[in-house]
């Protein structure tokens, strides 16, 4: 059995070295396969960064009417408190509402104007909320529904930062499906290869396979060689595609974290966190598809 393993995979590095034109063409486009896979991952770690770092300062903003007194602003804070999931509540003053909004507008001489013809602040008080998830949010707004504190709030703001959250989600989904559709596309075209390939290495060794079969050789021997042939173009597509991805990430890596303003998107600590069970993954898909081909292509031979 040992002896026989021997020579499987003694023929398949030899079916390998013959067609190395062809098995250079077969694992340029599972390099290819493999850099949309990790583009993809990638995709999928950006994203998930950019999610994390919306939701987590996402607030709500609570502004209150211009004749609500201190004592009532207050109240409204300690009753927000109270509820689960609220992580903070920030009370900001009237005048620091208008000196905020001064700031904000500090360029636009025409809003400037118009408010110091006003005879007092416009604003009144405000607070700022935040939650432990997103969705708790919705529970928020529905206890300020409250009668009692209803009627002094002016306006609440959430609505577009829910909008751009969605945003993102639509947009991550429509790449992703674009990703997944390049990945098959170079994983049909890797499949079709790889049967030609075989199909060579077959023609150049028909001679030795007759022989095998009159001698009483099983078919599974006889497929073996091939399939080996198919797992050498895996490892080296997987070794060539990981060579080249961490460089990558390695240049990408600081316009990440500066994109995130060094809070996350660190993506090669990702990959060298996850890189084995990476590593692992994606070989298994290549090796996978690579070996299916090649039995699929012995298998239509042997049944002549």
């Amino acid at each position: 059995m040992i002896v026989n393993i021997k020579k499987i995979f003694h023929f398949g590095a030899q079916n390998f070295a013959r067609n190395f034109w062809f098995a250079l063409l077969t694992i340029s486009i599972l390099v290819l396969l493999l850099l949309s896979i990790n583009g993809l991952v990638v995709l999928n770690f950006l994203t998930d960064e950019a999610a994390k770092q919306m939701k987590s300062r996402v607030d709500i903003s609570i502004y209150l009417k211009t004749n609500v007194s201190d004592g009532e602003a207050q109240s409204l804070k300690a009753y927000l408190s109270k509820l689960p999931n609220v992580t903070s509540v920030i009370y900001t003053k009237a005048d620091d509402v208008l000196g905020n909004f001064k700031k904000a507008h500090k360029d636009d001489e025409k809003i400037l104007s118009s408010l110091s013809l006003l005879a007092g602040n416009p604003f009144g008080s405000a607070l700022t909320v935040q939650t432990l998830n997103i969705d708790d949010y919705k529970l928020v707004l529905a206890q300020l529904e409250n009668p009692v504190y209803k009627k002094i709030i002016e306006n609440k703001d959430f609505g577009e930062h829910e909008k751009l959250i969605a945003l993102i989600n639509r947009l991550t989904g429509f790449i992703n499906e674009f990703i997944v559709l390049i990945s098959l596309f170079f994983a049909l075209i890797a499949m079709v290869i790889i049967v030609n390939t075989i199909k060579i290495a077959i023609y150049t060794h028909r001679e030795e396979i007759a022989i095998m079969r009159l001698v009483g050789a099983a078919n599974w021997f006889v497929r073996a060689p091939f399939v080996v042939e198919a797992l050498f173009y895996s490892i080296v597509a997987t070794v060539v595609a990981f060579a080249a991805v961490m460089p990558l990430l390695w240049l990408i890596q600081p316009k990440a974290m500066a994109f995130f303003d060094d809070q996350g998107g660190n993506l090669f600590a990702y990959y060298r966190s996850h890189f084995f069970s990476l590593l692992g993954i994606q070989f298994a898909i290549v090796a996978v598809l690579s070996m299916f081909s090649a039995a699929l292509a012995v298998g239509r031979y042997l049944k002549k």
